[in-house]
């Protein structure tokens, strides 16, 4: 990583840069636990993949990933698409995710969120996101999600 972590934390407009954040997000805590991979962020809107682990396996007898962790991927897909919008890290509470579910992410597939703050007020931020395994038109799942902005 390029920068020191109170610079990838720092708040300053114009500081967030997701790379720098995920890689050290991905060292820690939660983080570290999903093992999430930055793909790639444009104005609005953040791409993150979470990798197949047996650790993640909802269904022993097939492989299928546990929807927990895709909750988490969405959740924070669409906290650091309103980071990438605000272009800074802020502290954020997530207010409300709805996922719909259209099938299951099986064995040793790699799922992919992208999600995209759609509107930004003082306070609350909007977003809406998918994830899917290698084809958005077929996605895994659909959220929709609200966070508070500085809670």
């Amino acid at each position: 990583m390029s920068r020191p972590p109170e610079e990838v934390f720092s708040g300053r407009e114009g500081s967030f840069d997701p790379a720098a954040f995920f890689a050290l997000a991905r060292t820690v805590g939660h983080g570290r636990a999903l093992g999430l991979d930055f793909r790639n962020a444009g104005e609005n809107w953040v791409e993150l993949a979470l990798p197949w682990r047996e650790e993640l396996v909802g269904v022993p007898d097939t492989g299928v990933l546990a929807s927990g962790a895709i909750v988490s991927l969405l959740d924070t897909c669409g906290g650091a698409s309103v980071w990438q919008s605000m272009r800074r890290f802020q502290h954020l509470a997530t207010i409300d995710l709805r996922l719909d579910y259209f099938k299951p992410a099986q064995k040793g597939e790699t799922v992919i969120a992208r999600c995209h703050c759609d509107k930004l007020t003082r306070q609350i931020a909007f977003v809406s996101g998918i994830a899917h395994i290698g084809d958005p038109a077929h996605p895994v799942a659909r959220a929709t999600g609200t966070f508070m902005i500085n809670p």
